[in-house]
């Protein structure tokens, strides 16, 4: 198994905490090695789970994660009510990298802490999916996050701030949130055969 790397939305009330689990995969392309992300697993806890029984999850989840591959690293949403939730698997020594979203299309990494703008996240999906390096289950949290991503909206207000999710009534983006968090690095693509 390649690198693993983990992305979590954390919600609570409306909105549900999901997880996302991918491996990185290489592969020779026209003389060219490729990134393909193989989402290896896909999850939405129930509605109004307590933080500290969503860190005993996502530490059960990377337990069961290192007994399979190497993980590289875990990207949490610590905007808003996320912070309790890194925090904690801090102290329980995970590879834990906060990420704060931002307006606009920038990702910027100091230490354990990313400035992600939900333009940037969801463009770097959607160009992964076009290209056919976005490698899904077959599973029914693969068929709903397929549906947000298809949901997903940009909107712009009369002071031209924008905001990016799902704002249908019933509808979320969680899913399609904790995919992009965990497919953010940037891998190398080297010519292969070429010094």
């Amino acid at each position: 198994m390649g690198a693993v790397s983990i992305g979590v939305d954390i919600g609570q009330k409306r909105d549900p905490t999901a997880v996302a689990v991918t491996e990185i995969d290489y592969r020779e392309r026209e003389g060219r090695r490729e990134d393909h992300w193989l989402v290896r697993y896909l999850e939405r806890l129930p509605l109004g789970t307590p933080y500290p029984a969503v860190a005993d999850r996502l530490a059960e989840i990377v337990q069961n994660v290192r007994k399979q591959a190497e993980l590289s690293v875990i990207y949490v949403d610590a905007t808003g009510v996320g912070q309790p939730v890194v925090d904690e698997l801090v102290a329980r020594g995970l590879p834990v990298t906060a990420c704060y979203f931002t307006h606009g299309d920038r990702r910027t990494a100091e230490w354990s802490r990313v400035t992600i703008g939900k333009a940037w996240l969801v463009s770097r999906l959607q160009a992964l999916g076009q290209s056919k390096r976005i490698h899904l289950p077959h599973t029914a949290e693969a068929l709903a996050m397929e549906r947000e991503l298809m949901g997903y909206e940009i909107r712009v207000s009369e002071d031209a701030n924008d905001r990016y999710g799902a704002f249908k009534v019933g509808s979320h983006d969680d899913l399609v949130t904790a995919l992009g968090l965990a497919m953010q690095t940037e891998p190398f693509t080297v010519l292969i055969g070429r010094a």
